[in-house]
């Protein structure tokens, strides 16, 4: 009877934090940390890419220079 038990707990324990979503695909582009200083012309685009240039985490990292790009995106539109 414990043994039906602990199987039950454990089943509804794993499907609470088993993830339901698909895993992200991501394209391995290789982005030169250079361009992407001569891209920074403002003070805000700079400091991002100071952020870019020091985080440690990739997808942090990764986060960090779709922002950038977007920023850059924004400032070439005006």
């Amino acid at each position: 009877m414990k043994n039906d038990t602990d199987k039950r707990n454990k089943s509804l324990f794993s499907s609470l934090f088993k993830s339901h979503s698909k895993p992200i695909k991501h394209d391995q582009k290789k982005i030169s940390l250079s361009l992407l200083k001569k891209q920074a012309i403002t003070k805000e685009q700079k400091d991002i890419f100071q952020r870019i240039e020091h985080e440690k985490i990739p997808s942090v990292r990764n986060a960090w220079i779709d922002y950038f790009l977007e920023k850059i995106k924004e400032s070439k539109s005006r």
